[in-house]
């Protein structure tokens, strides 16, 4: 991966709450935007948009399980702060809502709990 790339990749990671605008990545980068477009989508196989988006809902996955948070909260700390599309987004990418999401992880880890014990 390009180290520009690889580089806005970690920004975005750490700065998920930002309101990212395609400018603002490339300006990041230090590119011009039809460059930066070109540069990212060759990199990565993805619009700057969609990776970003694949970036939030993997860091939601992560605190669905790791943490008591409300959906809501979630939402806010991914930088998706309107619940519906948050939960549209979630559904479209992983087939099940957030809360029915955390829910199977944690019968799932309920289950192997038990299984260990026996």
């Amino acid at each position: 991966m390009d180290g520009r790339v690889f580089r806005l990749r970690e920004q975005l990671l750490k700065n998920l709450q930002n309101h990212w605008t395609v400018s603002e990545m490339a300006e990041t980068a230090g590119l011009s935007l039809p460059h930066f477009q070109r540069l990212f989508k060759a990199h990565t196989g993805l619009s700057p948009i969609t990776f970003l988006r694949n970036l939030r809902l993997e860091k939601a996955c992560e605190l669905l399980e790791t943490t008591f948070y409300r959906i809501q909260q979630i939402g806010l700390e991914i930088g998706m702060p309107d619940d519906s599309h948050f939960t549209r987004d979630f559904k479209k990418k992983y087939g099940i809502t957030p809360t029915e999401y955390r829910q199977q992880h944690w019968n799932k880890i309920q289950v192997e709990s038990e299984n260990g014990r026996k």
